[in-house]
């Protein structure tokens, strides 16, 4: 109880602020219509009609007329890191697009420095008008068999984690798991209802009575669906649909038509990013895009906004807090001048402004990493070209492979099988044929271990380009159309504790320092985000067709169907084991 908040809405003392003559989208009844919102602090005391006494000496009063009136944009699954930047840089770039909470697991920093890190990133966030809220990891890291990894969970912070008051649930909780009915997923289970938490799925093309034994353990969502069949049996199980669209994983044209052909009720689905870096925020925006793309295939206007506010709120059980416009949630208010177009003008968040005519407002404190968050990069020995290839002592002159077949629009990947040329003892790429040389190099100075394969889908036609963000393990990823030039860009890497590099002929062209677990970048954000755009342009311009080439190339390390590349190995996903590249 809020007695503040109280006396505010029976005007016994007047509101902070008073939003006056806008058009108040109602996301609880599909509605718009005039109204007047009183604050409070950080929250909303009154809407409609205000009492006497809401306005007094103090009171700032803004006019809104003309504007519509939204709830603060809620983002239900994201992994703030693949943006590479900074919470706090994270925060200025989404604000302009309207986000005021996003649900993070933070996980990615934790793979590569444990629970510490994770905790950093929540000092790091408070305060922050983007709020943090928390879905924990369902499940510590596999076994070093199929990937090497830096840090990672440790069962015993789980229950810490899951009682924090910032934590909504259990993340990312598979189908191996709960179809092998496992320890860990009792234990899952146990703590879930314990401390009354969601269990969030990923489940990509589950279906039949597997889907039905998934959904049976109170699966809430899931953001893996890449159809509108998929997502329509999904939420005919009772599991809410968290519709991606993000920088290398682009499903909501396809999943959106569960709502605008099939005739689903949209208040099941939510639209949501998963991963999509600076560059791709800087240019389309963030949920402000999905709304835009969502009205551009047939979606109301209204019913759009309510999935980025109110469905996503409702599906991670935080709408007493966050998602509309009412009474005693947090003043969280977007203002648009265009409901069709989703145009973000101002922002207000925990009843301040921190957005005034598109340009951020908000003062934003600064935050230092600790040391154990930097200099994670520690490789065994210095790369050689001889290292990232594939030998063999094969007296023919063609080599049949196993290739991994990815593409810009997917996380999934196809299982391919290509003759390639031996020359020298070393089974060689293919640029014409678009087969480029693969290699993963394990980071944290462990065990050395490099896997090496074949890919094809990158497309360009020279040069080598490597990264140190890689799912799930964030090992260092090269690929390239020669091995020399991989080398370069893997040790360019390690000098710079962590980035994304591209190098042709041996020379360093372009390059962005990510020295936060190899994962995050500490410049301004928009700054960051241009040298991004610059090295992606460079790609395009010798032949890469991927919107987002380093973000695909960091899924292609990632255990999901069908090969994979880690530090262990071509992983072939179906028996999460290693495979020999060479048939």
């Amino acid at each position: 109880m809020n007695a503040h908040v109280i006396d505010t809405a029976l005007g016994n003392i007047p509101a902070d602020i008073v939003i006056k003559n806008g058009n108040l989208i109602n996301v609880i009844t599909h509605e718009i219509y005039p109204a007047d919102i009183a604050i409070a602090g950080k929250y909303i005391a009154a809407v409609g009609e205000l009492a006497s006494g809401s306005i007094g000496e103090h009171t700032k009063v803004i006019d809104a007329a003309g504007r519509y009136l939204a709830p603060g944009f809620i983002d239900a699954h994201i992994h703030f890191e693949s943006s590479m930047l900074s919470y706090t840089e994270f925060n200025r770039v989404v604000l302009a697009c309207g986000t005021t909470v996003v649900a993070s697991d933070v996980m990615e920093v934790s793979i590569v420095s444990g629970y510490s890190a994770i905790q950093e990133i929540f000092k790091e966030a408070e305060g922050l008008p983007v709020k943090l809220v928390n879905p924990i990891v369902a499940f510590v890291p596999e076994d070093e068999s199929v990937q090497t990894i830096g840090g990672g969970l440790t069962e015993d912070v789980l229950e810490t984690m899951i009682s924090a008051p910032e934590a909504i649930g259990f993340a990312e909780t598979v189908p191996g798991k709960v179809l092998s009915k496992s320890p860990e997923l009792w234990k899952m289970l146990e703590l879930s209802r314990k401390y009354h938490k969601t269990i969030e799925g990923h489940a990509p093309e589950l279906c039949g009575p597997e889907l039905n034994a998934y959904a049976s353990v109170g699966i809430r969502s899931d953001h893996e669906c890449v159809s509108g069949e998929e997502a329509l049996d999904k939420v005919r199980h009772g599991i809410r649909v968290l519709i991606r669209e993000g920088s290398a994983a682009k499903d909501l044209k396809a999943c959106i038509k569960a709502i605008t052909q099939d005739g689903a009720d949209s208040r099941y689905f939510s639209m949501v990013s998963d991963d999509i870096d600076m560059y791709y925020i800087l240019t389309n925006g963030h949920l402000d895009h999905k709304v835009r793309m969502a009205v551009q295939e047939g979606v109301d206007p209204v019913t759009a906004i309510q999935m980025v506010t109110i469905n996503p709120a409702e599906s991670l059980k935080i709408d007493d807090r966050y998602g509309s416009i009412t009474p005693g949630k947090c003043a969280d208010i977007v203002f648009l001048s265009s409901l069709e177009e989703c145009q973000v003008i101002d922002v207000i968040a925990n009843g301040e402004i921190v957005l005034k005519d598109g340009q951020v407002v908000y003062n934003f404190p600064n935050f230092t990493y600790p040391d154990f968050m930097r200099n994670t990069v520690c490789l065994s020995k210095k790369i050689i070209a001889e290292d990232l290839v594939l030998h063999t002592d094969f007296e023919a002159y063609t080599a049949k492979v196993r290739v991994i077949g990815v593409c810009g629009d997917s996380l999934l990947s196809d299982k391919l099988e290509e003759e390639l040329p031996i020359k020298d003892g070393i089974i060689r790429a293919d640029v014409e044929r678009d087969i480029l040389h693969i290699a993963c190099v394990e980071r944290y100075g462990k065990n050395g271990c490099i896997g090496r394969s074949f890919v094809k889908g990158f497309g360009f036609q020279s040069g080598a380009i490597a990264t140190s963000m890689g799912h799930d393990h964030h090992n260092i990823t090269t690929v390239g159309t020669n091995a020399e030039d991989m080398a370069a860009a893997v040790n360019r890497i390690a000098e710079l504790e962590g980035g994304i590099v591209i190098v042709e002929n041996g020379e360093v062209l372009f390059e962005l320092a990510l020295p936060v677990c190899g994962l995050l970048c500490t410049r301004n954000g928009l700054e960051s985000a241009e040298i991004l755009g610059k090295m992606q342009n460079h790609l395009s311009s010798i032949g890469c067709g991927m919107e987002s080439p380093f973000m695909s190339l960091s899924f292609v390390t990632l255990t999901i169907p069908g090969y994979a590349i880690t530090d262990q190995g071509l992983i072939d996903v179906e028996t999460l084991t290693p495979v020999d590249p060479v048939l």
